[in-house]
Parts: C-alpha cells; structure tokens; sequence
C-alpha cells in the first residue's frame, strides 16, 4: 500500500507494489483505487495561512505556501467565501466586537502543550472564537471544503467507499449564558460535522455545558453521547476517527494529552446519515461574546485508503480484462 506525501509522491514503502505498477500489473488497481495522505495541516504560513486577524474567508487561506500543494506562494484577498473556506454564520466586526476564524499565533499546538517550551509564539493553530452582539449573538458558522490538494492529489469525490483515518489536536471551552448572566447548562458547542458533498453528516462531536466542565459528546452511533470527559481548556487533546465510508461506519477515540489516556469512544458504529464521500468540515462555536469563549484546532491529518477487499476485487477485474484481450 502506497504512502504519499502532501504532493503525492510515493514514498520507499510503496516499491514492490511500485514495480508491479511498472510492469502493468496493477495499473487498474491503481486508477480506481488511490491511496492518499492528507494533510489539512497547522496552520502555519507555509500551509497558507496568515496571522491575526485575517479572517479565513477573505484571502486564499490553505492555497499558498511550500506545503499547500498549490503553485501560489504568497497570501492573496478574494472575493469573501469563494475559497476553500466559507463563513456561513458570523465572521465580521461589529460595534468593537470581533467574530473570527483565523491562523493565530501564540496558541499553536506544540507551543501550549509543551508549557510554552518547545516550538515558537510565531507558531500558529485555527482559532474559533465570538465576540460581537452579546449574549444573544449567533455563533459562528463556518464549512471548510476539503480538496484535491489535501488528499495528496484525489478529489473528495473519490473517496466514496474508501476509509478515511483523521486525526487532529482541540483545545476549547464553553462559557453559554442567557440574557441575564445565567449558565446555559446541557448546551452542545464547539462542535465539528464531518460531511460529504450534499452536507449529510456522518459524524459530529464537540462539548457539552455542564457545571463541573464541558463535558466531550460525540455521535455514538444511535445518539449524541455525553461522556464524564472533561475537555481541556488549557491543553490539547486528540481526536482520532475512522470514517468507514464502505460500511458506513465511524469509528473513534479521544486523547488526553495531560493524563496521556487513550479513550475508545466508538467502534464501527452507524454513521448519523450515509455519506457518499468526504468532502466538508462544518464547525459551529458558542454564541455570545468574549474571547473566553473560544475553540481552537491544530495539526490535522488525513489517510484515504481503499476499503479492505476493493484491491483485490479490482486486481482481480485487471487480470479478467487482460485475459478477455488475449483470448
């Protein structure tokens, strides 16, 4: 099986089967059922994103820089949400208070885990955050459309009936409250849909509101499940999903970085809709005001692998073909 790097190169793993390739074996192979590493990224400038306060939406975010896979190299403004990210709820200044999506330096992963020793400030994660209209502001809203670029060169609509393996480090914090100051308690933020082309949602997961912390929920297969986790808002912690798009299936598990404890959330549970490939991140925040407020992400990466037999059956689809031409 074949590793790629961001540009889709094969790296030494992949060279008896890179042989076989040569040799015309496994060509159909190949074709029908690519084997990409993804990588979304971290956010720096070389994966294409600039620093506070350029809002993602308004410049080629993620389509610039050494590790982009595009040819730009140098940050450029669009048209507002004709990238590869769209702001569908919030994002603007309004009366002092500020909304965003933004690289942001400071919070960088590797920064803040290591008690601020490794790493650098310039470092950057994606930062989330409301502060515009008060309580009773909407939360930010906004969908990240996943490309050929970082799938190491497959478009999304081919990963329909492959396995998708993510991974990617959160750090956030809820503060819901009504009119009055009250704690809005059982209020689900933060959270991020994995979605195909059409926005049906196969996995969700984000945090609940409680008062003895917000507490890690996700999709488990029947409902949304509230776990007795308490997501970190001084640390990040990791997600690790398996997106069975073959067997319409998700699978997942939760890191606490500052107790290192691995927590296998769900196995091959049903997907909340079915999913004809993976094309979209939807991310949706907290209302309100106040940078306390905040969910931020960083380091994501990505593995599109054919589902286990495809190879085979399509190997074997060659071969027939092969045969019907010298017959």
């Amino acid at each position: 099986m074949f590793t790629f790097n961001r540009c889709g190169f094969a790296s030494a793993k992949g060279w008896s089967r890179c042989a076989l390739l040569a040799a015309g074996l496994l060509a159909p192979v190949f074709t029908l059922t690519p084997d990409a590493h993804a990588w979304l990224g971290g956010f720096e400038s070389a994966d294409g994103y600039q620093p506070f306060l350029n809002m993602v939406q308004n410049y080629n975010a993620g389509e610039y820089g050494a590790n982009s896979g595009y040819m730009a190299m140098s940050p450029a403004a669009i048209t507002p949400n004709s990238g590869l990210w769209t702001a569908l709820q919030g994002g603007f200044s309004s009366g002092g208070g500020i909304s965003y999506v933004t690289g942001h330096q400071n919070l960088d992963r590797t920064w803040i885990n290591s008690n601020m020793t490794m790493g650098s400030t310039n470092d950057q994660c994606l930062m989330l955050t409301t502060g515009h209209e008060g309580w009773s502001g909407p939360a930010l809203k906004y969908r990240y459309n996943v490309d050929a670029q970082d799938l190491g060169g497959v478009a999304p609509s081919m990963t329909g009936g492959q396995i998708v393996k993510l991974s990617f480090w959160a750090r956030g914090q809820l503060d819901v409250q009504d009119g009055s100051g009250n704690q809005i308690y059982g209020y689900l933020g933060n959270t991020i849909d994995f979605q195909d082309a059409s926005g049906n949602s196969g996995f969700k997961l984000g945090l609940t509101n409680r008062p003895t912390g917000d507490k890690i929920t996700f999709w488990d297969g029947s409902n949304m499940f509230e776990t007795s986790i308490v997501g970190s808002g001084g640390y990040y912690d990791r997600w690790d999903i398996t997106l069975d798009l073959a067997n319409q299936t998700v699978s997942a598990s939760y890191f606490e970085f500052n107790t290192s404890t691995n927590n296998i959330l769900a196995t091959n549970v049903p997907m909340m809709q079915s999913m004809a490939n993976f094309s979209m991140l939807t991310f949706l925040t907290t209302p309100g005001t106040f940078n306390a407020k905040n969910s931020s992400v960083d380091d994501f990466t990505f593995r599109a692998t054919p589902a286990p037999g495809s190879v085979g059956l399509l190997a074997l689809a060659g071969l027939a073909a092969a045969r019907r031409r010298r017959v």
